[in-house]
């Protein structure tokens, strides 16, 4: 059995935590707030972002790093984006000089329009060939409660998607491996955005039709910006890609969907966010897309949407029609080649 450290003890963090140890595995877990440990350890539950889910024992929490690091063969990164690079300063002299990492992170960070990839990469010591990234269709309750659910790990080295998926695969958590490390990150980021709009349409009743257009338009979207920065498009009609954003746009799970919602509702961004104790990451990630498809001339329509919605004010019934009044298309306008 393997040692694990999972950084970050939010949901997901504590759910992966939660599975992994049902393998067998031995499991510690970084908490960024001091006084989490002792709620998990009083509680046998982490109360605070996960309630209702029973923590082992045998799974400790910890707020200090070394002692979640100490000896650990596979760590995993599960932290907000925008904690990304602090976390990585803070952990990178303590990480084992033979441990894998595998980051399920979704975002970009804004400062540098960097993918949690490349943050990596420029604040870890530990060599990129170590690398790698789980995305995929899941949210931390199914994991914690067990019910199927696939993941894709990709890493450029082949051999460390393929350990990562030997420790963590499982009739319960299939893990599927790639090798596309930037549309598999990509997936998981830019959905999040998707999902707030479609949870608008949701909110404003504009139908099921509409919900089924957007996630459509919506991946046409991600496609276009992934083939620009050098991702296999088929990438995106994987887990990652359609998997991910399926769950994300329907789910009453989803932050980034109630996020949407809410705020159709008659709310303000600022005030559904600052309500939620958990991230929703399309919030944050917008901004970042929204550079990025501005610096590299991608056409991302619905991206622009939510970011005025989220960041100017703007109406969402707007920007919907908007939306539907834009000129006519070919369906696959940057996506195939010619």
């Amino acid at each position: 059995m393997a040692r694990i450290a999972i950084i970050g003890a939010g949901a997901f963090g504590t759910s992966l935590g939660i599975y992994a140890n049902s393998l067998g595995h031995s499991v510690r877990v970084w908490s960024f707030e001091q006084d989490l440990p002792d709620i998990v350890r009083d509680q046998r539950e982490n109360a605070v972002y996960l309630p209702g889910y029973p923590v082992d024992p045998a799974m400790a929490f910890f707020h200090e790093i070394p002692a979640v690091l100490e000896d650990a063969e596979l760590v995993l990164l599960v932290c907000p984006s925008s904690h990304m690079r602090s976390v990585c300063q803070a952990i990178s002299d303590h990480v084992p000089s033979q441990a894998l990492l595998a980051s399920a992170t979704k975002g970009i960070e804004n400062e540098t329009l960097y993918l949690m990839s490349q943050v990596q990469e420029e604040t870890l010591t530990v060599h990129r060939d170590r690398l790698a990234y789980l995305s995929g269709p899941s949210f931390a309750k199914d994991v914690a409660a067990g019910l199927p659910t696939n993941l894709t790990c990709a890493a450029d080295n082949a051999d460390v998607a393929a350990r990562v998926q030997e420790v963590l695969h499982s009739s319960r958590l299939r893990i599927y491996t790639s090798d596309d490390v930037v549309g598999v990150e990509l997936g998981g980021a830019v959905k999040n955005i998707i999902a707030i709009a479609c949870g608008a349409t949701d909110g404003l009743g504009l139908g099921d039709s509409t919900r089924a257009a957007l996630m459509t338009r919506g991946l046409a979207e991600i496609t276009r910006l992934g083939v620009v920065l050098g991702a296999n498009p088929i990438t995106f009609l994987g887990l990652a890609g359609v998997g991910d954003l399926m769950l994300t746009c329907t789910g009453d799970q989803s932050r980034n969907r109630t996020l949407g919602k809410r705020v159709a509702g008659g709310e303000t961004a600022e005030q559904v966010i600052s309500s939620q104790k958990a991230v929703a990451e399309g919030y944050v990630t917008v901004k970042a897309v929204r550079a990025l498809k501005e610096r590299l001339g991608v056409d991302m329509p619905i991206v622009e949407a939510v970011y005025q919605v989220c960041y100017e004010g703007a109406d969402f019934r707007e920007q919907a029609e908007k939306l539907a009044n834009r000129a006519r298309k070919e369906e696959f306008e940057g996506i195939l080649p010619g």
